[in-house]
């Protein structure tokens, strides 16, 4: 049983800890009379990283029909290889850091782009570096706000392609870019540009010479 608490006031070793929503009766009935306390250190992987992990391998899981425990194996694996490490990633507490975990995720999600696999996630901007997962988004054509194929390309204020210019002869390298359904895309403007971007926990990109040619443009 696990349940998150508060540090309510501190005197010399004595500390109070406040929680919430905890079920008395199961309590109760379950409880041994043991209690471990475990304090989430900012430079390790936090609880959210780790329920995030399982959460994406559960929607494989769902997808594929791979056992849970399969998935999670042979993405430790994967991300082994990846990053180059001596021995398979632990999401034990303590034992990888923040910076690790969120490119562990990163790196999931932009295979689930890369390959198709559907995510219910929408809060995986908590765990992820969010540029990459935009730029892996932008490039797959795929809504930064709800995860919709063969979408546009928005150019931001600033960088957008003037009336009577011909798209397909002006440069749009340095041009920060989204990438929207027309349905989202119509909700841009109110409000403003960058209320919508932190709304939406989204990163525009700005656009190289390798982006352009990529995206043909």
């Amino acid at each position: 049983m696990e349940f998150e608490a508060k540090l309510k006031s501190r005197q010399g070793d004595a500390g109070i800890f406040e929680a919430s929503g905890i079920d008395w009766a199961d309590v109760s009935r379950k409880a041994t009379g043991k209690v471990v306390l475990y304090i989430e250190e900012r430079d390790k992987i936090s609880d959210d990283q780790r329920k995030l992990l399982f959460a994406l391998w559960r929607d494989y899981e769902s997808y594929t029909g791979t056992p849970l425990d399969a998935v999670e194996a042979w993405f430790k694996y994967q991300y082994m290889l990846h990053a180059d490490l001596d021995r398979l990633p632990s999401l034990s507490r303590g034992r990888m850091d923040k910076q690790t975990a969120t490119d562990f995720i990163t790196f999931t999600l932009e295979y689930y782009l890369d390959n198709g696999i559907p995510f219910k996630q929408a809060d995986w901007y908590k765990g992820a570096d969010v540029a990459r997962v935009c730029y892996a988004m932008l490039v797959k054509r795929i809504c930064f706000i709800c995860g919709k194929e063969h979408s546009d390309i928005h150019h931001l204020n600033g960088s957008t392609i003037g009336m009577g210019n011909n798209r397909e002869k002006v440069s749009h390298i340095g041009r920060r870019v989204v990438c929207l359904c027309r349905e989202d895309h119509s909700k841009i403007h109110t409000g403003g540009e960058l209320a919508f971007f932190r709304k939406h926990h989204i990163v525009p990109i700005k656009l190289t010479e390798k982006e352009v040619k990529l995206l043909g443009m």
